[in-house]
């Protein structure tokens, strides 16, 4: 090596130090390129053998290529993608790796541009069909944290919290970045980007099943755009509603997104089917998610009637237990119900035990983040004391709902509660079905 070309890698060694001293280590790796990010997991096939894995390169030309293991493992094993459309700036890749074991613990990790590979991730296949030990978090109404309204103040922390308990995997409720009141980042696909870097702690270790909310489709943003970054999957409409199985439960992503307007007749159609066709293949549970509320008592987001006339029927006849839903900003919960929308009629009024004989809980879980533009703050409940429905409710914090399926035959759902200053979370509500 000449004297010249040692002085030169001297002198750009000197210089990168004392830009380190200047800047300080993290603010030098801030400013370096960014190779990936948006590393997210999803179920487009049985989820017990399958795992679809999604990120983002800023360089087009990138390979869609990923390495996994089973942990415990020493060699990778290669699975190749493709690009997956969106309106994202580089690449978004899409790889589903196939014949995985059920209920099997694996590691992964994606490549980025310039060949370099990502930290190792871990994450766990689903249990095959059949009674299984399972938990799920649902959490919906986020928004991208720091925003300069101050309204997300317990986004990171319900990210944080979630990703502590490592879910088996999450249901995304709606309403996301929230791009109409906060355009931080420009434009509608940045504010997208940034939705799914914060969710990165979760949902590179967890697959995140989406249902869409209001903000989603209807005000400034596009389904399009939402759909184009979510592998689901196909069901009905475009993938609107969808459906999987977990161990013995069913799980149903339904699009309901106005305020008053109910489901089409096509819709209810397709919801019906799916359930029976589950049901005669022995799942035992089934679990509806979707975005807007058939029963909350909140003034920024009151019930759907026309959803609760509908559905109350529908679920009662062909045995659903718990329906989750999110919109307005605060937690309720319903005793099991049986005659919606007629009567309303609570079977139980305890507020922890119920059995395959009692009817319907509704959850309303929200807001996982942000307090409502309409009032500033958690909504304001209209009624008071409760309607007679209601068997617990909380509007002073921020909430997320987790759902713990046991083999034996047993459904516990618990609320916990986050402030959003580092206060550990608090259970607020906590219930359980059992299978007689």
């Amino acid at each position: 090596m000449s004297h010249a070309s040692t002085s030169q890698k001297s002198l750009k060694l000197t210089l990168k130090k004392a830009v380190i001293s200047l800047l300080g280590a993290e603010r030098v790796k801030a400013l370096q390129p960014k190779r990936f990010d948006q590393i997210h997991l999803a179920w487009v096939d049985d989820p017990a053998t399958t795992l679809t894995i999604v990120w983002r390169t800023f360089k087009p030309s990138t390979p869609s290529v990923v390495e996994y293991r089973a942990v415990g493992d020493s060699a990778w094993v290669v699975a190749l993608g493709k690009v997956r459309f969106s309106g994202t700036q580089g690449a978004l890749h899409e790889v589903t790796v196939q014949e995985l074991k059920p209920a099997t613990a694996y590691q992964y990790r994606v490549q980025g541009d310039d060949s370099r590979w990502s930290e190792v991730f871990n994450t766990q296949t689903a249990p095959a069909l059949g009674a299984a030990d399972f938990d799920v978090i649902y959490f919906a109404d986020t928004g991208l944290v720091g925003r300069r309204d101050g309204l997300t103040k317990g986004a990171q922390q319900v990210v944080d919290e979630i990703a502590k308990l490592n879910p088996l995997f999450v249901l995304a409720g709606g309403d996301f970045a929230y791009y109409k009141t906060d355009k931080r980042h420009g434009s509608l696909e940045n504010a997208i980007d940034a939705w799914f870097n914060q969710m990165q702690p979760v949902s590179a270790q967890s697959p995140m099943l989406p249902t869409y909310g209001n903000h989603e489709v209807l005000l400034q943003e596009n389904y399009d755009a939402w759909a184009h970054r979510f592998p689901t999957p196909l069901g009905f409409d475009d993938r609107r509603n969808y459906s999987f199985n977990v161990g013995d439960v069913h799980f149903v992503s339904i699009f309901a997104v106005h305020n008053e307007q109910g489901l089409t007749s096509a819709q209810m159609q397709w919801l019906e089917q799916d359930i029976l066709t589950a049901q005669q293949a022995g799942q035992r549970w089934i679990l509806p998610f979707m975005h807007v509320s058939a029963f909350a008592d909140g003034a920024n987001h009151p019930s759907n009637l026309a959803l609760r006339g509908q559905l109350g029927p529908l679920f009662e006849r062909l045995g659903v237990k718990v329906a989750l839903s999110s919109h307005d900003q605060a937690y309720e919960r319903t005793y099991p119900l049986v005659d919606v929308p007629a009567t309303n009629t609570p079977t139980s009024r305890s507020l922890t035990d119920y059995t395959m004989q009692d009817g319907v809980t509704w959850v309303k879980t929200s807001p996982s983040g942000k307090r409502s533009n309409l009032n500033g703050s958690f909504s304001v409940f209209r009624t008071v004391p409760a309607p007679d429905w209601t068997a617990y409710r909380s509007n002073h914090t921020h909430v997320f709902t987790r759902l713990t399926f046991s083999a034996a035959g047993t459904l516990r759902v618990e609320a916990f509660g986050v402030q959003g200053n580092g206060e550990p979370p608090t259970l607020l509500d906590s219930f359980c079905y059992t299978l007689t």
